[in-house]
């Protein structure tokens, strides 16, 4: 790769950069811990907790109770994610000294004050950028704050866009094919707890799927032909959505549905609704390709090459949940992993493909192994999910265990997020 710079100074890494900012920021919260620790011990009669805390310098509980919790903290980084913000930690002091703390141990704790709110401004901006930034070197912060703003965004996105969703479900189960050589596929989808928030808004429900690939002397029935998605019982169902609904399955009313076909593309958008609670609707719809990918991919498309499956939510949903079904025989020299893109200004990214790697996103939920059978994929959310999987089997008459399972869930996921599973080939 050829790499182009500008005259003058050698601009820093951003690793480089980071490694940096890091430090000071650990030194800090050791220095903060340290100073605000003695400014506390030295408050006459101050007792333990934050009740007394609170009582005794005049602040709230809650403030109380954030500072002591921090200072708890062994990681100098997490001393800084949870304190207060400098100026409530400016009164704290000031009311402390006034209550007795030593003049030495206030003006030693205002300094790290001032530098904390120093590097808030130079390094961050505000508060909450300075708290994304922290969480980069906290796992468990960085999910809850990812978590925390994926909330937001769902609930402006839900008022602005007019309709929102309770749960995401996207299952894709692969099987060996009657046909030598292939890989059956089956995609079950449920978008429960359709909400329409607002009587004008339009609502679309695409499916994304594979389509075969032809290249390279590709054999077989599902090679020189589009691809015919069939329901449960082997109907195609393009064109004709109702054979692969499942509305059985459905908790509210099933939602009605306008289909519109655009190549081997099938795109489904919400017909007339009423609105607001009252008006949730589902959708459960069931798709088989048989013969839809090849068992063994080696020397077609390159070393290297990965199948992958992928999801791209709906609509704003409070929860998505992707499982991959992998049956005996079927991709089993691969191992599964994860990874998430976003697909919003180049559209559905290809696995395979390394100029999306800057389009990859970090999602930090973890891949769940599941059982072996139906019974152990249930989701609380959706009680009737197992049942739907063993009726699904049972249509086609696969057998109802003996799978290897993964899921991940994520909670409000991001517009325009590719939910990608990719299986690679195991080291020998």
């Amino acid at each position: 790769m050829k790499t182009t710079s500008t005259k003058g100074s050698t601009p820093q890494s951003s690793s480089e950069a980071g490694k940096d900012i890091r430090h000071r920021v650990e030194h800090l919260g050791l220095t903060l811990a340290e100073t605000l620790g003695v400014v506390l011990s030295e408050i006459p009669g101050r007792g333990a907790g934050p009740q007394m805390l609170a009582n005794a310098i005049g602040i709230t509980v809650a403030t109380a109770s954030r500072l002591l919790k921090a200072l708890s903290q062994e990681k100098p980084i997490s001393v800084m994610q949870l304190l207060p913000g400098p100026n409530p930690l400016r009164s704290i002091v000031t009311s402390a000294q006034e209550k007795g703390a030593s003049e030495a141990g206030a003006k030693a704790a205002l300094v790290a004050i001032e530098e904390f709110d120093s590097i808030i401004r130079t390094e961050a901006g505000d508060r909450s950028a300075f708290k994304a930034m922290l969480s980069t070197w906290l796992p468990n912060e960085r999910r809850e704050f990812q978590a925390a703003r994926r909330r937001t965004i769902f609930k402006a996105m839900s008022e602005l866009e007019g309709v929102s969703g309770e749960l995401d479900v996207n299952c894709i189960a692969l099987r060996p094919s009657a046909t030598e050589g292939y890989i059956d596929l089956l995609n079950l989808k449920a978008l429960l707890g359709i909400d329409r928030i607002r009587p004008d808004a339009r609502v679309r429900l695409s499916t994304h799927v594979l389509v075969t690939d032809t290249k390279d002397g590709a054999k077989g029935p599902a090679a020189d032909r589009s691809r015919e998605p069939l329901s449960l019982s082997g109907t195609p169902i393009t064109g004709d959505l109702d054979s692969g609904r499942l509305d059985e399955f459905c908790n509210a009313r099933p939602a009605p549905i306008e289909v519109n076909t655009f190549g081997n593309y099938i795109q489904y958008s919400l017909g007339p609704t009423g609105f607001g609670p009252s008006s949730t609707v589902d959708l459960v719809l069931g798709e088989v390709n048989l013969a839809e990918l090849r068992a063994d991919y080696t020397g077609l498309h390159g070393d290297g090459w990965c199948p992958y499956f992928f999801q791209i939510p709906d609509m704003t949903v409070k929860l998505c949940v992707f499982d991959l079904i992998l049956f005996k025989g079927a991709y089993s020299d691969y191992q599964v992993e994860f990874v998430s893109y976003s697909s919003t200004e180049r559209g559905p990214a290809d696995a395979n493909d390394v100029t999306r790697e800057m389009d990859k996103v970090q999602i930090d939920e973890p891949i769940k192994a599941l059982g072996a059978h139906p019974g152990q994929m249930r989701l609380m959310e959706f009680p009737r999910y197992s049942e739907l999987l063993r009726h699904s089997f049972g249509k086609l008459g696969w057998e109802s265990d003996g799978f290897s399972a993964y899921r991940i869930r994520v909670p409000h996921p991001l517009p325009g997020t590719q939910l990608t599973f990719v299986l690679r080939k195991k080291e020998n």
